[in-house]
């Protein structure tokens, strides 16, 4: 039995065997993509079970699904003798995945030193009323595509010490809440649409996993043109909601001088690693996530050298920093890991023990078609995530197994934009998800009144625009 003196240096030992899991699942993610060995491919999957079996008391409800699904999917191919080679690609997709939300959670080291980051957001957060929801959901956006959860809780915060240093103490209380309210709603609006378009966003990273024939240019440039119509909708909700509370008096907010250049500065890093990734990606033989996979680190790292040299005594002093704030990171991951692992795992052993045959047969008895499937694929993705499953799982299971069934007039396409709408409709809805629980955390509101109170009005008009664009475009043929 351990003495409490002795408890606190073997959590901290504990706590050190869990980042060195993962680091290690990350090195042999990168350099499978150069070597493949199945020797490493198992040790890597050792590394990261035994990483998430240290880190299980981090798991919430929607970590737990997806995991115990990919144990009772292990259980049923063992039972079944499934071939070696298929569990071995399985863990191979668990192995990259998994590396792949680690590699992207260096942006964020990188950037909680650079202070174009803070100048942006004090851009954005003090904008005057009359601007304020389109500055903080493009805000959302852009921080959202750079840094993913770290942009969104940064950027929540800041509107929220804004608003309290903003005279809302002179407001009525249901005026303050109406503020608070809708600068939250503009922040995780702009953030959820990362999902339609942004090659760096979880919901491409699934479908390009998902339908390994698919190009990024066949469903991202129309996300990317529906984002601005949502952000309309957004903004529409917000001017309806004000209306009561204008004319209260205050004085407007107003940015710092000069703070408008981190606003620019941010979206330059943006353009900058897009622009990276993609020509990673066509000038080699590397898949684009293969290229996103490799691109990130090396792009937080100049980053990281170029803040230090500004302001942290070096691009040396920059780069140790950006690099202990990985590694503190590191063992708080075991949630998202552990979700992005069974998204890897379960469409591959899925695929294997699903009989197509049989269920294409079962489609064409109840007669279902290319238009049916796609909205019900979106659909599901909505409902399931309020049981708990996350899109990311949802869209890897389902959106391969309906490329896999070969329904005619239902294009690869149409499942990418299926997967990406209503992924896009819930990410701000159901309370079990991340965006949500963060947000809620932050602004210090219960999950359900974030989500379905808050949002759902806006959520369920953009899954409608975007089930009748979807059932318009393949009815048509252009998808």
């Amino acid at each position: 039995m351990l003495i409490a003196g002795e408890e606190a240096p073997v959590a901290a030992s504990l706590t050190n065997l869990r980042r060195a899991l993962l680091a290690a699942v990350m090195v042999a993610a990168a350099v499978l993509i150069f070597v493949p060995s199945v020797v490493l491919v198992l040790a890597g999957s050792a590394a990261l079970c035994l990483f998430l079996l240290l880190g299980w008391r981090q798991f919430s409800l929607g970590t737990w699904v997806p995991v115990l699904l990919s144990l009772a999917a292990l259980g049923v191919a063992l039972r079944q003798g499934l071939d070696h080679a298929i569990l071995l690609r399985a863990a191979d997709r668990m192995l990259f995945l998994a590396a792949l939300i680690a590699m992207l959670g260096t942006l964020r080291a990188a950037a909680a030193i650079a202070p174009e980051v803070a100048r942006a957001g004090a851009f954005l957060t003090r904008q005057p009323p009359s601007r304020r929801y389109l500055a903080l959901c493009f805000g959302g956006h852009l921080f959202g595509v750079l840094i993913n959860f770290g942009g969104l809780a940064l950027l929540l915060d800041l509107s929220r010490r804004a608003m309290d240093a903003n005279d809302a103490e002179l407001l009525p209380a249901d005026a303050r809440e109406a503020r608070l309210r809708r600068m939250t709603l503009a922040v995780m609006r702009g953030f959820g649409l990362i999902s339609l378009w942004s090659p760096f966003g979880f919901a491409t990273s699934a479908v390009l996993i998902a339908l390994p024939g698919i190009s990024y240019a066949q469903f991202g440039p129309l996300g990317f043109a529906m984002s601005f119509l949502f952000v309309a909708i957004g903004w529409a909700f917000d001017r309806r909601e004000g209306r009561r509370f204008r004319g209260l008096g205050l004085a407007p907010a107003s940015p710092p001088p000069g703070s408008w250049i981190g606003a620019v500065l941010l979206l330059g890093h943006v353009l900058a690693l897009g622009a990276a990734v993609f020509l990673l990606h066509g000038t080699t033989g590397l898949s684009f996530q293969q290229a996103l996979i490799l691109a990130v680190p090396g792009y937080a790292a100049l980053w990281a050298a170029a803040s230090g040299r500004r302001s942290h005594g070096g691009a040396a002093a920059g780069l140790r920093q950006a690099a202990g704030g990985v590694w503190r990171r590191l063992s708080d991951m075991a949630p998202e890991v552990g979700v992005f692992a069974a998204a890897g795992f379960l469409p591959v052993v899925l695929l294997a023990l699903i009989p197509a045959d049989a269920l294409r047969a079962a489609i064409g008895v109840f007669g279902l078609g290319a238009v049916t499937m796609a909205l019900g694929l979106a659909l599901s993705i909505v409902l399931l995530a309020f049981l708990g499953v996350n899109p990311i799982v949802t869209a890897s299971v389902l959106g391969a197994v309906a490329a896999q069934l070969a329904v005619p007039g239902l294009s690869d396409t149409a499942i990418a934009l299926a997967i990406t709408g209503g992924w896009t409709a819930v990410i701000g809805l159901s309370p079990f998800i991340t965006t949500i629980i963060i947000t809620a955390t932050i602004v210090g509101r219960p999950v359900w009144r974030v989500g379905p109170r808050w949002n759902g009005a806006y959520s369920l008009t953009i899954l409608i625009v975007w089930l009748a664009l979807l059932a318009g475009l393949i009815a048509s043929g252009a998808v």
